[in-house]
Order: structure tokens, then sequence, then C-alpha cells
């Protein structure tokens, strides 16, 4: 926790000097949702939220675009919310970066993905993927066996007064 503690604020230091660039809500209805980036030159921090209405896992994958003298280099790749930071992890370095997240357990709200990085004057691009399995609250169940229950009883409550 003391570490991802130290690389958020790290994160939240190197993001003030950074291009901010809301880069807007995901919508992960469907399960998973894509999205990507082509960055100004320079440094850059691109944020896209989304809200999940129950707990579930997550995972997702960036990988950048390059071609030629185009270079992204990502300094960190963070999923923030109301379970906690979790990091990305690099698995392939230049020219092709991908980073990844491991599935985690997450509790429903809204979260942040953020990508910070550097952008080089010839301008790559980004593109990622994350993917949700949403896992039903136990209320709708516990409602359904206690109907159950319920119409189980009064039917053999008819059977032994008849």
């Amino acid at each position: 926790m003391k570490l991802s503690g130290i690389l958020a604020g790290t994160a939240l230091v190197l993001g003030s000097q950074l291009s901010f660039a809301a880069a807007g809500p995901l919508d992960l209805s469907s399960g998973s949702a894509g999205f990507s980036s082509t960055p100004l030159t320079g440094g850059f921090t691109d944020l896209f939220t989304f809200t999940l209405p129950l707990p579930g896992t997550i995972s997702g994958s960036v990988t950048s675009v390059v071609s030629g003298l185009q270079d992204v280099d990502f300094v960190g790749i963070f999923l923030t919310g109301p379970s906690g930071v979790f990091n990305f992890t690099q698995l392939l370095a230049d020219p092709f970066e991908t980073w990844a997240l491991a599935p985690i357990s997450v509790a429903a709200g809204s979260y942040t993905l953020a990508v910070i990085g550097s952008n080089s004057p010839a301008g790559a691009s980004y593109g990622g993927n994350l993917a949700v399995t949403l896992v039903p609250e136990p209320e709708p169940y516990t409602m359904l066996l206690a109907g159950m229950a319920v119409i189980g009883l009064l039917a053999r409550r008819r059977a032994i007064t008849i």
C-alpha cells in the first residue's frame, strides 16, 4: 500500500508539470471498452473515467502504436477508485510498449484510468482495452430464495389441512 501511495504521489507531481487531457468517459455496459489517444508532443496525462454499478472483476491492457520516429513512452498507468490504486505492469518495452492489469476484484463506484507518459514530436498513438465482469449483489438471490421458501411453506400447509 505504501508503494501505491508513493507511485500515486509521483504521478500527481509529474502530472502537475504535464499537459492533462480529459480523454472522456468509458462505457463498460457491454463488458468491455476500447480507448485510444494521440497525445500532444511532450509530457501528457490522459484521464478516462467510468462507473461500475456493481462489484466485479476488471482487467486491461495498453499498447503504444508507433511508426518511424514516433514514440510514446509511458511513465505509469494507474486505475484509481473506491477499491484503491492499481498499477498496470509493463510487459514489453520500446518500440511497442505493452502494459497490462491482471484481473482484480473491485467494488462498485467511479473509477479513473490515468495514462501518463511522453510523446515524440512525430506524434505516436496508443490504444487500450478494459474488460469487466460484474458480480450481482446477493440481495436479489436472497429475496428469490425467501419467496420460494414462503411458497413452499404455504403449499405444505395447504396439503396438511386438506
